[in-house]
């Protein structure tokens, strides 16, 4: 072993060559300098400048000194990260483990802001009038339901996700579940025979209105199942037009198809990868980006994501995030859904706790297309790419999406959902050197994505046929107003905000049922108009409204004890998440102990 201490020649060429690959440490080959590693390398020089070591401490502290630069980078990375970190992204894991489930009794419900007897009185008579009126309204509807609850799964988890956790037991006794047996224009016809007027949009897929859908969906089984039937592998001729108007939509000159919106954010997200060579996917502020886990860290997955970096939507320190880490941060994927509730799940009536509900849609265009012009800079700057997820979004805000909406380029696309008029579909379009499935320089070196129906000749058609009829749509923008409710909207996407605190805000949803309006399975929180609706369905829509909302305020739903209310509210909520506590560690105990089943046995309600 040389003592490079005492040996001058070696000890130069030991240190030299030291601080010569801490530089190459600092510099990733494909990405500009970043200022912490510019702030690390302007410390080199004075390191260089310091006497050899003479002795063998002197030699430690130096490679200890060395080797504390050479991580020094790297933490400063790992801290830059936890200050723009998403709080979605790290929490739910552990709150969702401690929580434990309970049901409030009838009665207890019914006081659940500190009621006293004469409101609750009131509102356990409209309650039981509600129920009457759903069941006498949808008796076939109910029937329906009924028979497949125990046998649909889907089914089950949108019942749970309607209201909070306590009131479950309670929202059980109504019965909004719709049957839907023909459409008419913008209304569905339901088994009971009624007219409800739909603003679910059916997930984001109908943008256009169902009957041009069905227009769309006639012409295209016509030509091609009724002629040629479901033939999988060969191409259809009509997938020459569907990819030429995909390209002009998206910008881009490569496509990729897949059977749904999901699929399609999977794709994107392992080309980037692949193509960059580099792990990390970036999303922003809980944005929902389909069920694939490896792009929904936090509520919903329990699986830990080691590869997902979730930042804060609109904030400058994500930005330094992606510049210092640009190295290793393959794909920032961004849902442009997320202007209007920026670093918010997307709304749901199951989180209508107590508090209002309030939207960032206040300037959301403007605000919004500035955030993403820096991050579109940013991206440009660093080597890193950029996703647009339009799966939602795609020909609701404008032919071209967000992309025109905000008139802001991403690197690579995602659709689904509306562009096949509703039959299975996902999409993404690209830049070659992305889409590319190989790896020129090493022939073993595949990305194996490929889907049996993938062009699907019948979807090919359609979605030809909707990209050739979406030309003609005349995009607008809705809006609408009533009580302590306020209706915002984000182009054809809108929800209700609750402008005073309450605790059965998620009632709305079942007075609005009752009033033949049709809701997303979130309640009040997501919805859509379809592009053909008129002045007559918003008039009607509006009179449905004010009449549930007048329903409210007959069943003493929106009482207040006054200015202190909030207050009032918020002591309730804390009984309740100190009693979640208190069941989830009992039933913890009880299970180390051999007295239950613990967490997986039977749960009893709390009262």
């Amino acid at each position: 072993m040389v003592n490079v201490g005492r040996c001058p020649v070696g000890g130069v060429l030991f240190y030299r060559t030291l601080f010569s690959a801490l530089k190459v440490a600092f510099l990733p080959p494909t990405s500009p300098l970043s200022p912490d590693v510019s702030f690390v390398l302007s410390l080199l020089p004075l390191t260089l400048n310091v006497p050899l070591p003479s002795n063998l401490l002197d030699e430690v502290c130096y490679l200890s000194l060395g080797f504390a630069v050479l991580i020094l980078p790297e933490v400063y990375r790992k801290l830059l990260t936890l200050c723009a970190m998403h709080v979605a992204s790290i929490a739910p894991p552990y709150v969702s483990t401690v929580l434990g489930s309970f049901s409030h009794s009838d009665d207890a419900c019914l006081r659940a802001d500190g009621a006293p007897d004469d409101v609750a009185e009131q509102r356990k008579k409209a309650f039981a009038d509600l129920i009457d009126k759903l069941a006498k309204l949808f008796p076939k509807s109910s029937k329906i339901y009924d028979e497949i609850d125990g046998r649909f799964s889907d089914i089950r988890f949108f019942d749970v996700k309607k209201v909070f956790f306590p009131f479950r037991e309670m929202a059980k006794k109504l019965s909004v579940c719709v049957v839907a047996t023909k459409t008419d224009g913008p209304y569905l016809v339901d088994a009971d025979g009624h007219k409800i007027l739909d603003v679910s949009g059916s997930y984001g897929v109908n943008v256009i209105g169902y009957e041009g859908f069905k227009s769309i969906g006639n012409r295209a089984h016509k030509e091609t199942l009724n002629d040629l039937g479901p033939v999988l592998g060969p191409i259809h001729p009509d997938l020459r037009g569907a990819l030429s108007m995909l390209s002009d939509v998206s910008g881009q000159p490569e496509c990729s198809l897949h059977m749904s919106g999901t699929e399609a954010v999977m794709c994107a997200t392992r080309l980037a990868r692949f193509n960059t060579k580099k792990k990390f996917i970036v999303t922003f502020g809980a944005a929902y980006h389909g069920w694939y886990d490896a792009v929904q860290p936090g509520v919903g997955n329990e699986r830990p994501v080691p590869d997902i970096i979730v930042l804060k939507d609109q904030s400058p320190v994500s930005l330094q995030v992606i510049r210092s880490r640009a190295h290793e941060i393959a794909a920032v994927i961004v849902n442009p859904l997320q202007a209007f509730t920026p670093n918010q799940p997307p709304p749901s009536d199951g989180t209508l706790i107590g508090k209002v509900r309030d939207s960032g849609v206040t300037n959301a265009r403007e605000d919004f297309r500035k955030w993403l012009l820096k991050l579109r800079a940013t991206c440009s700057k660093t080597g890193v790419v950029l996703i647009f997820d339009e799966v939602y979004t795609g020909f609701r805000l404008a032919p071209g999406g967000a992309q025109e909406y905000f008139n802001v380029k991403a690197d690579m696309i995602c659709y689904g959902k509306a562009l096949a008029g509703g039959m299975p579909i996902g999409a993404v379009c690209g830049p070659a050197e992305l889409m590319r499935r190989y790896d020129p320089d090493h022939p073993l070196r595949l990305c194996y994505l490929v889907g049996t129906f993938s062009a699907h000749p019948s979807i090919v058609t359609m979605t030809k046929k909707f990209l050739e009829d979406v030309k003609k749509i005349d995009y607008q923008k809705k809006h609408d107003e009533g009580h302590p409710v306020r209706l915002a909207h984000f182009a054809s996407v809108w929800l209700f905000q609750y402008t005073e605190p309450g605790r059965f805000h998620w009632l709305m949803q079942y007075y609005l049922r009752s009033r033949m309006v049709n809701l997303a399975w979130v309640g009040t929180g997501r919805l859509s108009f379809s592009l053909d609706f008129n002045q007559e369905h918003l008039s009607t829509l509006r009179a449905s409204i004010l009449l549930a909302c007048q329903d409210m305020e007959d069943g003493g739903w929106w009482w207040t004890s006054g200015p202190n209310h909030s207050s009032v509210i918020k002591k309730m909520v804390n009984k309740e998440i100190a009693w979640s506590l208190t069941v989830s560690a009992g039933r913890k105990i009880r299970a180390m102990l051999g007295l239950g089943r613990g967490a997986g046995g039977n749960r009893k309600k709390a009262i």
